[in-house]
């Protein structure tokens, strides 16, 4: 068991090193193949998980002396997109890329400064208007939780989007409006207040 578990752990490895690359969503992908033979063919492309479904079958590939070529084009979806491809001997071999928005992936978070710039500058703002009892400030970090909720809702933690990405975006935004009808109710009573002892 232990020897079947490594084997297909070595395949998973040799298939993700295999991997096309990473590239932006609604652009072209130029798929290469690097095979010394007269012709080939791309037999099949299917989209990603969990609706996947072969969008292009049988498809001449375009020859520049020993590199093969296929431009495609229809990347709306973001996820791992499969592919196949057969030399006019009949060797057939498979492989795979990735869309999403930005068409790179980050390996940290820190690689995405933008998260971390509004997360904290709004944790901040409405800590502090909090505590000094300042509603303005509330009010400015609400503004940056609703901004870091549209973010995640576009591009995800680590430049990937899914349904939990898109339930932590739709929280932030949950949260920033919160903190904004909060912040403005007393804002708002606070010039009241200010107005009545005006006229006082």
């Amino acid at each position: 068991m232990k020897y079947l578990i490594a084997i297909m752990f070595l395949l998973m490895i040799g298939l993700a090193q295999a991997s096309l690359g990473t590239f932006k969503q609604y652009e072209c992908v130029n798929i290469i193949v690097p095979l010394n033979t007269t012709n080939v063919n791309i037999t099949n492309i299917a989209t990603p998980s969990p609706n996947s479904q072969i969008i292009l079958t049988n498809q001449a590939m375009t020859r520049n002396e020993n590199l093969f070529n296929y431009s495609f084009c229809s990347t709306n979806k973001t996820g791992i997109y499969t592919y196949g491809f057969c030399n006019i001997e009949g060797d057939c071999y498979s492989n795979s890329f990735e869309i999403n928005p930005i068409g790179k992936i980050s390996t940290s978070i820190l690689n995405n400064p933008y998260l971390l710039i509004l997360g904290l500058l709004g944790l901040i703002l409405v800590l502090f208007g909090a505590v000094k009892g300042i509603p303005w400030f509330g009010f400015i970090g609400s503004i940056m939780f609703l901004l870091l909720g549209v973010y995640t809702m576009i591009y995800g933690f680590d430049n990937g989007t899914d349904l939990y990405t898109r339930g932590v975006a739709i929280t932030l935004l949950g949260m920033g409006f919160i903190f904004l009808f909060t912040s403005s109710y007393e804002w708002l009573s606070e010039d009241k207040e200010e107005e009545g002892d005006i006229e006082d």
